[in-house]
C-alpha cells in the first residue's frame, strides 16, 4: 500500500444578486386586484390574466399566461399582476420550483448529468476508476485548460433554473430572471403557500412520450423552410404576447404543429391534469397560478376546462407596468437556515442555505458541485481540480502564480477586490468580481490531496 499526494485546486464560488433589503420589508394589506371593464374587441381570449369565480367559491383566483424566457417583453407587469399575487393565498407554476434540484437530480432526461449530490459529494469522476489500459493511461494533461474552465463556467443547469439568458448580447435586454421564476419569487418573498399544477415526473414522462409519438406518427407534417413564416412567426408571438392576445398565440401555434400525436401529450393531456390541479386548489385556498399561456386558449385550453367545471373566467385587463411594486419587492432578501455541507473524504467544508449540494455537470478532470438558492436569485459551487502540478515538477506556489496569471482573462465581468488569503495553513485568494447579474465573491486553494492506491 502506498500513498502519493496529488495537488489540486479547490474553488468555492458564491453567486448573488445586488445585495439589497437584509430584512424582509413590511407589506401593506393587498387590495382586491383591479376588475376594469372588458374592451370587446372581437377576440375570445385578450388577455393573459384570468379571474377565476364562481362555483361555489369565496375568493376569486387568477390564471396567467407566462412565457418562459427572461426577455424584458414578458416583464410588462402592472398593478393588475401583483395585486393579484398579493390576493391569493397560494403562488403555483407548472411545477413546484421549490422541488426542481431534487426532481433534476432524479430526472429521466438528464440521466448521469443530474446526480444529487448528497453523501457523495464529490464522487462523479473524481473517484472513478477503471481496469481499461489505454495508450493515455500515464499521460499528464496540462492543468490549465481545467482551470480557465472552473474561473469562467456558469452552470447550464443553474442558468436554466434561475436566468434562462441567451448570452452576452442579449444580457441588456433581460431581466435578472425568466418570468416564471419571478413568479416565484414574489410568491415567495410575500409569503405565500408554493405549489405545482403538474407532477414534474409525470410530466417529463408525457414530455418524453410525446416525442417518441411524433416520431411514430406516420400523419405528421414536414417542417416547413418557407422564409416568411420562419422569420416572422417568433416576432409575431413576441407582439401577440406583449399584446396579451392569445387567440393570436393560439393561431400561430396551431401553424407550427408538426404532429397531432405530439401534441396530444405535450399539451392536451397536460391541460387537462393542469386543471384538474387548479380544480383542487381552488376548493380549498385561492390561487395564482401561472402556466405557459399556450395552455389556456383554445377548445381543449385550461380556459375552456375550468369552465366546464363549472368556473367563471373573466379577463382582466393588463395594466401598464408598475416599476414601484416590482422594486419595492426586489428589495426583499429571504433569511435562510445553513447547513454544512462535506465531500465523502472531508476535506473541506461549506455552508449554504440547503440540504445538500447537487452534481449536475459532469466534467473529466473537474468535480463540480452546486446548490441554487432559488428565491433570492444566488448559487453556491464548488469546483476541485486534480492538477497533477507534483508530477509536472510544479510547486504549490507556482500553480498559485499561474491561477493568478489567468483571473484577469477569465473570471467573468470586473474584478472589484482580489485578496491573499490563509486558511488552516493553505493559501489562496479572495476574489470578488461583478457581472450584470451580481456580486461572485469565489475562494481559490492551491492545496495537496491525500489520495490511496493499492499496487499489486
Amino acid at each position: 500500500m502506498r500513498k502519493t499526494v496529488l495537488p489540486i485546486l479547490l474553488l468555492l464560488s458564491f453567486y448573488s444578486t445586488p445585495l439589497l433589503a437584509r430584512q424582509r420589508s413590511q407589506t401593506s394589506k393587498p387590495s382586491p386586484a383591479a376588475k376594469p371593464p372588458v374592451k370587446d374587441i372581437g377576440k375570445k381570449y385578450p388577455s393573459l390574466l384570468w379571474e377565476i369565480t364562481g362555483n361555489g367559491l369565496k375568493k376569486p383566483s387568477y390564471l396567467f399566461g407566462t412565457m418562459h424566457v427572461s426577455d424584458k417583453l414578458a416583464f410588462h407587469l402592472g398593478d393588475t399582476f401583483y395585486n393579484a399575487i398579493k390576493s391569493a393565498e397560494v403562488v403555483a407554476l407548472e411545477t413546484n420550483p421549490e422541488t426542481w434540484q431534487d426532481d433534476y437530480s432524479k430526472s429521466a432526461f438528464f440521466g448521469a448529468k443530474g446526480k444529487g449530490a448528497g453523501n457523495n459529494l464529490g464522487r462523479g469522476n473524481w473517484q472513478s476508476a477503471t481496469d481499461n489500459m489505454r495508450i493515455t493511461t500515464f499521460a499528464i494533461d496540462s492543468y490549465e485548460d481545467a482551470i480557465k474552465a472552473a474561473l469562467s463556467v456558469e452552470p447550464s443547469m443553474i442558468n436554466g433554473m434561475l436566468y434562462r439568458t441567451d448570452g452576452a448580447r442579449t444580457a441588456d435586454f433581460e431581466e435578472d430572471t425568466f418570468l416564471d421564476m419571478y413568479i416565484f419569487q414574489v410568491g415567495k418573498k410575500l409569503g405565500k403557500r408554493l405549489s405545482g399544477v403538474e407532477n414534474f415526473e409525470e410530466s417529463e414522462k408525457l414530455v418524453m412520450e410525446a416525442y417518441k409519438d411524433m416520431i411514430r406518427d406516420q400523419n405528421r407534417k414536414k417542417k416547413s423552410y418557407d422564409m416568411e413564416g420562419t422569420m416572422t412567426n417568433p416576432k409575431k408571438v413576441e407582439e401577440a404576447y406583449r399584446r396579451g392576445d392569445l387567440d393570436m398565440l393560439d393561431s400561430l401555434e396551431a401553424m407550427t404543429v408538426l404532429s397531432d400525436a405530439f401534441q396530444e401529450k405535450f399539451l392536451y393531456k397536460r391541460n387537462e391534469i393542469q386543471a384538474n390541479s387548479i380544480d383542487s386548489i381552488i376548493k380549498k385556498q385561492s390561487l395564482f397560478v401561472g402556466v405557459g399561456a399556450a395552455h389556456l386558449p383554445g377548445t381543449r385550453g385550461v380556459i375552456e376546462m375550468l369552465r366546464q367545471k363549472g368556473y367563471t373566467l373573466r379577463p382582466v385587463m393588463m395594466d401598464g407596468r408598475n416599476s414601484t411594486q416590482k422594486e419595492s419587492i426586489a428589495k426583499i432578501r429571504m433569511p435562510h437556515t445553513y447547513t454544512t455541507q462535506s465531500p465523502t473524504d472531508g476535506f473541506y467544508k461549506v455552508s449554504i442555505p440547503g440540504r445538500k449540494f447537487y452534481q449536475f455537470t459532469d466534467w473529466s478532470g473537474m468535480d463540480v458541485v452546486q446548490y441554487a438558492d432559488l428565491v433570492n436569485g444566488a448559487y453556491y459551487m464548488v469546483t476541485r481540480i486534480k492538477t497533477n502540478s507534483l508530477a509536472l515538477g510544479h510547486s504549490a506556489e507556482t500553480v498559485s502564480r499561474k491561477v493568478d496569471s489567468l483571473l484577469y482573462e477569465n473570471v467573468p465581468g470586473k474584478i472589484i477586490k482580489k485578496t491573499a488569503i490563509m486558511k488552516n495553513g493553505y493559501k489562496g485568494y479572495d476574489i470578488v468580481n461583478r457581472t450584470r447579474r451580481g456580486i461572485t465573491n469565489g475562494i481559490i486553494f492551491s492545496l495537496p490531496l491525500l489520495n490511496s492506491f493499492c499496487s499489486k
